[in-house]
């Protein structure tokens, strides 16, 4: 029976990142004709048509929540890491994109330290140095030409992180549905007043990827959020890292990108740092009751 468990576990984990990575795609493959801006706007606004049910069966009770303000300034800085990851997205490779979207818990984890005043002793320390080397390696400053994509995608993996902390803040008061429906209620409006400067009309086309985008980053978060709840972090961050895998394929086979040796190189070792960290925060956790971070194993 615990073997079907962690099974389950596993596939749920796994499911998490293709979704994670198909949304992304859909994201990459609308960049050709939409305007970034354009792109955030319907994403936003396909997920809270979608969550919405959802808030409804829920008897309205996800629209309570005991810190509003906090809800909205979470919008704020996530709109400004979504135009960025999405702008990222349509610049440069998928594959190299999504390994340095890895960077996104060691940002956490330095913030955790300035925002929470959590205390960061040598074991985390040497994994954060770690990290930011496979950043190095990715990016190969002065031996390849530095991608105006690769500063969009590590301001949005940093301003993600922003996110992330008050998540977790939010997550002491209210729910997982309560925290995505406000997430989207708010960015919507914001996303179409700033695309109404770059409006196009879509086809149909267009609105049924949007569609499966809405969906697959509702199924991704859903895959994830039950992974964490049936399984230990310990077990299910390692896992992730098939989020690479998916990116590799769906950018060789959709959109012709040859895979790059050094980005797996670095992504590989960004990924270590990033489960050092974890299992060093389970360790120092065991035998207490305090719950493992979970928001820093979780990769927009």
């Amino acid at each position: 029976m615990k073997q079907n468990k962690l099974i389950v576990v596993a596939l749920l984990a796994i499911g998490a990142t293709f979704f994670g990575s198909f949304m992304g795609a859909g994201v990459k493959f609308l960049s050709d004709d939409l305007h970034p801006i354009i792109i955030c706007f319907y994403r936003s606004l396909m997920g809270l048509i979608l969550i919405t049910p959802f808030v409804v069966r829920n008897n309205f009770r996800a629209l309570q929540t005991k810190n509003m303000r906090l809800q909205i300034f979470r919008a704020s800085i996530n709109v400004i890491s979504m135009i960025c990851w999405f702008s990222a997205i349509g610049m440069m490779h998928f594959e190299k994109a999504t390994a340095l979207g890895f960077t996104t818990p060691l940002f956490t984890t330095v913030l955790a330290v300035i925002v929470l005043g959590e205390v960061i002793r040598f074991h985390r320390t040497a994994a954060l140095l770690l990290g930011f080397i496979g950043i190095i390696i990715i990016i190969r400053p002065g031996y390849v030409p530095f991608e105006f994509g690769t500063i969009l995608m590590l301001v949005a993996s940093f301003s993600f992180s922003f996110v992330l902390i008050f998540v977790k803040k939010l997550s002491a008061t209210d729910s997982s549905i309560t925290i995505i429906f406000y997430h989207l209620l708010y960015m919507t409006p914001v996303f179409f007043i700033l695309s109404l400067f770059y409006w196009e009309n879509i086809n149909l086309n267009q609105i049924i990827i949007f569609t499966l985008m809405g969906a697959s980053g509702l199924l991704s978060h859903w895959c994830l959020a039950q992974a964490f709840k049936m399984s230990d972090t310990t077990f299910v961050m390692p896992l992730q890292f098939t989020k690479l895998i998916w990116a590799s394929l769906i950018g060789l086979f959709l959109f012709a990108e040859h895979p790059d040796i050094w980005t797996w190189v670095g992504g590989v070792i960004i990924f270590i740092s990033v489960v050092y960290i974890t299992y060093r925060e389970a360790f120092k956790k065991k035998g207490t009751q305090k719950p493992i971070q979970v928001d820093r194993a979780i990769i927009n």
